[in-house]
């Protein structure tokens, strides 16, 4: 049980014991207080991964439905289009997954997807993504191979190092997509 003391009035009445049982109560506090913010401080994040993820599924969904409907991408005409392709190892290690992924005859293109296209998403694709492809798909090595990047918004890194590196550009623009694939590279 609590006990209040006045230190301006009381404080040649307090004892020892008194102090201690004051810092106990102060360390109590403080455990619940910090037992109450890791619960919220859990329940936030668990809420905000889940908003991110909603977030990147609506984009991926989007920028898939516009490539579905007319499979086309930098100016080549596809047969077929997948998503969430997963890409395995000889032992059936996942290395990495594909958002989307187009075939024709003598073309491939990877597409990658994202709420927010930072830099590191299109170095991503440049270098692990079309790494792993080429080795875990050898009979795709003599394909013509263009690679796209496709978000909601771009930070302005993220879209010049697409651009440097011939990487298409595929934004959400409203209920629009915009293609920027003019000087897309063949890997």
């Amino acid at each position: 049980m609590a006990k209040t003391i006045d230190i301006n009035k009381d404080k040649d009445d307090i004892s020892l014991g008194d102090i201690k049982q004051l810092i106990y109560e102060i360390i109590e506090i403080q455990k619940k207080g910090a037992a109450e913010f890791e619960k919220w401080k859990n329940w936030t994040q668990k809420n905000i991964a889940g908003m991110s993820d909603s977030n990147g599924a609506m984009a991926e969904e989007a920028i898939y439905n516009v490539l579905e409907k007319d499979k086309k991408f930098a100016g080549i005409t596809f047969d077929d289009i997948q998503k969430n392709i997963q890409i395995q190892s000889e032992n059936f290690r996942t290395l990495t997954e594909l958002d989307i992924l187009m075939l024709n005859g003598d073309s491939v293109a990877l597409i990658e997807t994202k709420y927010k296209v930072e830099k590191k998403d299109v170095n991503d694709i440049l270098h692990n993504k079309l790494s792993y492809f080429r080795q875990c798909y050898p009979h795709y090595s003599k394909h013509k191979v263009v690679l796209g990047i496709g978000g909601m918004s771009f930070e302005k890194k993220a879209e010049e190092e697409a651009k440097n590196n011939g990487v298409g550009i595929i934004k959400v623009v409203g209920d629009k997509v915009e293609y920027f694939t003019d000087d897309v590279k063949i890997y």
